[in-house]
């Protein structure tokens, strides 16, 4: 039985799947990863993250031996490939030897990321990298290496992803999707941007040469096999970005398909057969982890890790996920008479600031009736993360002209059914729901088949191994739904405009 191993570096934790050709989930394993918190006495609200870069690569060994252990013993496994969380990025010097770590989550350079707005305006940085504003790119996070340590000793920049492929096999690679993640890299032309690299100085060197997702890189060498168990001289692929995996994994792959992670954050991401910048400069655009492909991102934000944070106060951590959907299914289906704005957002960076208001906005008779209760301050978390999934939708649908018939979803919090059917009539449109949520591993798995040559082409291999449920928008609520996204979108305008101290 062939398979391929796919790594998944996310924010919180590290998962090794191994899914076989027609994208079952042989074995899996996981562990969470821990971070370093530090706080900057001169800007209380930004928090650095320090990640350690040998205990990150232990989860990501510990796991790949469990799952590998699990294996029916007639298991083949061809080719391992790794996708990771975006922006994450380590600096090595020339021994290897590991100079800056730091995840996705990592603001410290949030000063250096103000100051270079005055070399390159927000407007010039998006128009080459295609994403705005630079504090948590790589970019930010050279200058304040450069500004508190020594530059001259970075031999090398890797993206997570990039850098486990190193870790497997000792190869010195860039892969596009995540490499776009830098604000080094010119989204147009699909090449490290020199325009950027002149501008602040920074040795073009550092940077390895790009490849595209399902490259073959290398092969396992003694070291790896010996941490991970896998085979030495397994295949390893470049993996990408776990956003642009994912968006593989439900199945948009092709130009025209509108896909959405439904994960710790939620990103909604349009596929184009070319670059499609925003002209106002607030929405992403990326390579895909297809080549020839492109996406145009906006993004729902802090919607999963908001959830689980909803779900712990009402429903308590043991069966919580069971718990909520009982007592939501017990309510009217129609929506709650409850305006929630608790995380989920409208992209828009540029004005995001950390003191924007949240809360809950229902009835309150003088009387003491008709007050909400569990099932329906549950239901109005989902009712806020489905219409911040409809207005970034509409964001994008306002920069390509025209609204997508359908939209693909993977991701943790497709387990719900209830935001499934609230989000389906939010929309009203078919969603497309992949029956795999591990949607950033099955992407990678499929890049790694088509690459090891168990399929001969990428169409083959998704409509092999993605397998999906059709949910359509129930009519009797579409309108009912459309009348509260317009009342919710009028309470967001306010909060997102008003400040808490």
């Amino acid at each position: 039985m062939d398979c391929v191993v796919a790594l998944d570096a996310g924010t919180g934790s590290g998962r090794c799947l191994v899914f076989d050709t027609a994208g079952r989930c042989l074995a899996e394993a996981h562990e969470a990863f821990h971070y370093r918190i530090f706080a900057d006495p001169e800007l209380p609200m930004v928090r650095g993250f320090d990640l350690d870069a040998e205990a990150f690569w232990g989860v990501l060994a510990r796991s790949t031996r469990a799952a590998l252990a699990a294996l029916p013993s007639e298991a083949r496994v061809r080719g391992v490939i790794a996708a990771s969380q975006r922006e994450g990025c380590v600096f090595v010097d020339r021994d290897d030897t590991v100079l800056y770590a730091g995840p996705n989550l990592d603001a410290r350079a949030v000063a250096q990321g103000l100051e270079l707005q005055q070399v390159l305006s927000l407007d010039h940085l998006h128009g080459i990298t295609g994403h705005a504003p630079p504090y948590v790119f790589a970019l930010a996070r050279l200058l304040w290496f450069r500004k508190h340590h020594d530059l001259g000793r970075v031999a090398t920049l890797y993206m997570l992803n990039d850098w486990i492929a190193h870790r497997l096999s000792g190869a010195r690679v860039a892969e596009h999707s995540n490499a776009a993640e830098t604000m080094l890299y010119d989204v147009r032309r699909r090449t490290w941007s020199a325009e950027v690299l002149q501008a602040f100085d920074l040795p073009p060197e550092i940077l390895p040469p790009l490849c595209d997702a399902g490259a073959l890189v290398g092969q396992v060498h003694a070291a790896a096999a010996a941490a991970t168990g896998l085979p030495e001289g397994t295949p390893v692929f470049a993996g990408g970005a776990d956003t642009e995996s994912a968006l593989l994994g439900c199945g948009a792959w092709d130009a025209g398909h509108l896909g959405a992670v439904l994960g710790t954050t939620t990103p909604v991401q349009l596929v184009t057969d070319a670059p499609v910048l925003d002209p106002d400069g607030n929405l992403w655009t990326s390579p895909h982890v297809v080549p020839g492909r492109w996406v145009l991102e906006s993004n729902a934000g802090d919607t999963g890790h908001g959830w689980r944070w909803w779900l712990e106060l009402l429903c308590g951590s043991e069966n919580a996920h069971a718990a909520a959907e009982a007592a939501m299914a017990a309510l009217d289906p129609t929506p709650q008479p409850i305006v929630a704005h608790l995380g989920p957002a409208i992209f828009n960076l540029r004005k995001a600031h950390p003191f924007s208001a949240a809360g809950l906005v229902f009835r309150f008779p003088l009387l003491h009736i008709d007050r909400p209760g569990r099932g329906e301050l549950l239901r109005a978390f989902l009712e806020d993360i489905a219409f911040a999934i409809r207005g970034n939708c509409e964001q994008i649908a306002t920069v390509i002209g025209t609204p997508a018939p359908e939209v693909l979803l993977t991701g943790g919090l497709t387990r719900s059914a209830t935001l499934l059917r609230i989000l389906a009539a939010a929309l009203a449109v078919p969603l497309v729901v992949a029956e795999v949520p591990d949607g950033t591993a099955l992407g990678s798995a499929i890049l790694a088949t088509v690459a090891a040559g168990l399929h001969p082409d990428l169409p083959t291999a998704v409509a092999a191994m993605v397998r999906a449920r059709r949910i359509e928008p129930e009519h009797a609520l579409v309108g009912a739904y459309d009348e509260a996204y317009r009342r919710w979108r009028e309470w967001y305008d306010r909060l997102v405009t008003s400040t808490i101290m």
